[in-house]
């Protein structure tokens, strides 16, 4: 017989999130729902800060693991330990408003997404230069609609909607049924499963609950997260038969093309200049929505194509290399 659907077990998977890590427990502990019908699991993934001690303070099950597995390794040992069958799993970055789970428990689906505040209105910086980058990405889902309406995630809108697993509701046996088969910190730990929950049943990214996201803003910060997140995107985009597989090809081929064309084509080299200036420009243009935006996006721009580009290097030569 089915659990009934009211009773959570909140999954907190944490490297080195002492930052954030209390102002997200505090809101996860105190949500507005009866105390006897949820619990939150913190799962510290080899945390060399002070994530443990903070974690300790507060009314959670604090499972240690003695090194860092990566993100879904965390999020599985949780879901395999967790007392309910509704997990919902909350990224430490992610501050749930209080009344989450009963939210959750009202609308009565999963799998799920709440609708996710992650621009904090800065009009300069990263904050803003990647709020600007999702509003290309995923127009006309992004920015959330004024209408807070329901929207569905199938397989046929999925990849241009919104989506993560920064703060998602999930039956255990759905969320671990539907785990890829190699998982280490290069797997596309949201997407590649998002995916496969489609394939069965669609997501509800619901405007009944809401969260907040805390976005990075330090340069050395940012761009660590974007370095990280370039192997995970082309675990999954990358691929033979990925999205942009085709794109990516081409990029490899232009560039094992240049050097002989440059030696042999008097002004080749000049010309590829030329072009990969006017394409920098053109991304600016593209991505502004005001004059303020053109010195954001500059600065930005630059800095994050870099270290996503080294991230999905690291990618490429680890898959011609071998190793997992």
């Amino acid at each position: 017989m089915a659990e009934p659907f009211d009773q959570f077990s909140i999954i907190v998977p944490v490297y080195n999130g002492a930052e954030t890590l209390r102002d997200c427990l505090t809101e996860v502990v105190n949500q507005e729902y009866p105390k006897d019908r949820f619990e939150v699991i913190v799962v510290d993934d080899g945390s060399t800060d002070d994530t443990a001690a903070i974690a300790s303070t507060f009314p959670v099950r604090l499972i240690r693991l003695p090194l860092n597995r990566g993100r879904i390794e965390a999020r599985n040992r949780g879901a395999r330990e967790a007392r309910f069958d509704t997990l919902v799993f909350n990224d430490v970055r992610v501050l749930p408003e209080r009344r989450l789970l009963q939210a959750i428990c009202e609308r009565g689906y999963e799998p799920a997404i709440p609708e996710t505040r992650d621009y904090d209105g800065s009009p300069r910086g990263f904050s803003r230069f990647f709020y600007l980058l999702r509003c290309r990405i995923y127009a006309p889902h992004y920015p959330e609609p004024s209408r807070r309406e329901d929207l569905w995630i199938t397989s046929e809108n999925f990849d241009r909607v919104p989506k993560g697993t920064t703060c998602f509701v999930c039956s255990r046996g759905r969320w671990l049924a539907s785990q890829p088969q190699r998982v280490d910190r290069y797997t596309s730990d949201d997407t590649r499963i998002l995916r496969t929950i489609v394939e069965g049943k669609p997501i509800l990214r619901t405007a009944a609950a809401m969260v907040r996201y805390r976005q990075r803003t330090d340069f050395t910060t940012v761009m660590t997260h974007t370095f990280e997140r370039g192997p995970r995107f082309a675990d999954y985009y990358l691929r033979p038969g990925g999205r942009y597989f085709a794109l990516y090809a081409g990029i490899w081929g232009c560039l094992l093309l240049a050097p002989p064309l440059a030696a042999a084509v008097p002004g080749m080299a000049a010309a590829a200049a030329v072009a990969i200036v006017a394409a920098y420009f053109g991304a600016i243009a593209y991505l502004s929505r005001t004059w303020r935006d053109v010195a954001v996006v500059a600065f930005c721009l630059p800095a994050v194509a870099a270290a996503f580009g080294l991230g999905i290097l690291k990618w490429q030569i680890r898959q011609l290399t071998g190793k997992r």
